[in-house]
């Protein structure tokens, strides 16, 4: 009985082992909430098709949210700080935004978003750390 116990336990086991908490720093007094997307591959940041989002409720200086059972791989992150709660990035007249932004590997706007490969990251087997920054 223990063997099968054993046995079923490994067969229910994730697939995935790779866990990532990331951590979302100098976030402004305004409330809110924080939209967090993790694109995995430049295929699908391209398309737009998210492999994981999370919404998490902003607070003064830093919160981290965790993400678990994730495929190891190159991954990118985009995230905004919807600070009036319409549950969209507000922009300006020529598009740049308004409201708080941060991509995966400290990559920065330039004239657009920045690139597939300014913002990948490598997601290992394991326990995974990421730290990301707010620019409003």
């Amino acid at each position: 009985m223990k063997k099968l116990i054993a046995t079923l336990a490994c067969i229910s086991a994730p697939l995935f082992a790779a866990d990532l908490k990331l951590t979302i720093n100098d976030i402004n007094a305004k409330p809110g909430k924080i939209y967090i997307e993790m694109f995995k591959g430049e295929k699908q940041y391209i398309a737009g098709e998210s492999y994981t989002a999370a919404i998490v409720r902003a607070q003064k200086g830093t919160v981290s949210t965790q993400f678990s059972n994730l495929e190891p791989g190159a991954y990118t992150i985009r995230l905004f700080h919807d600070e009036n709660n319409n549950a969209q990035l507000d922009t300006n007249l020529f598009g740049i935004p308004t409201e708080g932004v941060s991509f995966s590997n400290h990559a920065t706007m330039q004239f657009g978003p920045p690139s597939y490969e300014d913002m990948t990251i490598t997601i290992t087997q394991g326990s995974n750390v990421e730290s990301m920054t707010l620019t409003y």
